[in-house]
């Protein structure tokens, strides 16, 4: 008797253990709680399914910041979910009350409709690729782009209604203009910070300055010197000191139907790197000087060429270093990524359209 009862016992304690995984998946942490990543996750995904808002993901990678790179997380891994921006799932959608069916009527004599002429086909717009999107905004808010001379100035954020030092998505702040300068009421405009500024490897020239896309907002008061607008979507930290830029619209990079490279022969050069790196390779992040308006679209891949120059006459052909595909083309330089690499590639490669 005593052997049976404690087989009963070990029953009803490993049940439990088994309700309360089910029940508690996630670690409480003292801030919130814990997510274990698994294979495959993201904080873009776990964002979506602990906030609900996969575009706090950003607040979620505040909360970690032993976390260096945010694209890099591996299983196994603690994630912690801030409290702070916790919300309540979305509420169940009801359900529609049954409508009683009509009371039966008698039969009509059968018509024959006159043929009607079949509509025309109306074409379905272009979907947005969410893929092709999202890459765009995380190769913006992490790697950043160039922004050109007369592209910064727009405004300057100052202060919040809150008057809290972190920023999020709903929030109204306070944009300083310069004189002259009056935002559009209901206008989007984009949340940058800008580094340091870039050169072309060649001519020495300044090309513009390395910024990168912080998040978005929406004027809802506008005069000359002060602006009130509300945070949309936030990308990375908003802090007061940020820069306010006309909005990037992301709908304008889709990549072009059918093709893998520009429409026209080009030649452009990589101007730079994000992290500063001189030596590039295979997965490595470039900024070039070709853009929209030479009729780039994301998705175009350019071959990578250096000629070795040879004392005398003849000179030999040029070398093919690697391919870079592009990403996010602006209208005078683009963000692209290296996708295949032969040799080592540097600052100042030749990028050209493939078959030249």
């Amino acid at each position: 008797m005593k052997r049976a009862g404690y087989y009963r016992a070990v029953a009803v304690y490993a049940l439990f253990v088994l309700m309360s995984i089910s029940i508690f998946p996630a670690a409480v942490h003292a801030s919130g709680k814990v997510h274990i990543v698994e294979k495959g996750d993201t904080l873009w995904d776990i964002s979506s399914h602990y906030l609900y808002d996969p575009f706090v993901w950003p607040q979620v990678w505040s909360a970690n910041r032993e976390i260096e790179n945010p694209h890099l997380i591996y299983p196994g891994q603690e994630i912690v979910i801030p409290e702070k921006v916790m919300r309540t799932a979305p509420p169940p959608v009801e359900a529609k009350p049954v409508i009683p069916s009509p009371e039966p009527v008698m039969a009509q004599p059968e018509t024959v409709p006159e043929p009607q002429p079949e509509p025309e086909p109306v074409p379905e717009p272009e979907p947005l690729v969410e893929e092709v999107k999202q890459e765009m905004i995380l190769a913006l808010s992490t790697y950043g782009f160039i922004i050109d001379d007369e592209e910064i100035g727009i405004g300057t954020i100052t202060s919040s209604e809150e008057n809290r030092l972190l920023v999020s998505p709903g929030m109204k702040i306070y944009v300083k203009t310069d004189k002259g300068i009056i935002l559009q009421t209901d206008g989007r405009y984009s949340a940058v910070r800008i580094f340091n500024e870039v050169r072309h490897p060649g001519t020495g020239k300044r090309v513009g300055y390395l910024a990168r896309v912080l998040g978005d907002m929406t004027v809802v008061d506008s005069r000359e010197g002060l602006t009130t607008a509300i945070v949309g979507d936030v990308y990375r930290d908003i802090e007061f000191g940020d820069q306010v830029m006309e909005h990037i619209d992301y709908m304008t990079w889709l990549p072009r139907e059918g093709s893998s490279g520009p429409a026209g022969a080009l030649t452009g050069t990589i101007l730079a790197n994000p992290d500063g790196k001189t030596l590039l390779g295979e997965s490595d992040i470039v900024f070039i000087d070709l853009g929209s308006d030479d009729g780039l679209r994301t998705g175009d891949k350019l071959e990578l060429m250096i000629r070795k120059e040879m004392p005398g006459a003849v000179q030999p052909p040029e070398e093919v270093l690697g391919e870079i595909q592009v990403i996010v083309p602006r209208a005078r330089t683009s963000v692209a990524r290296i996708t295949r690499s032969e040799k080592d590639i540097g600052i100042g490669t030749t990028a050209r359209s493939p078959g030249q």
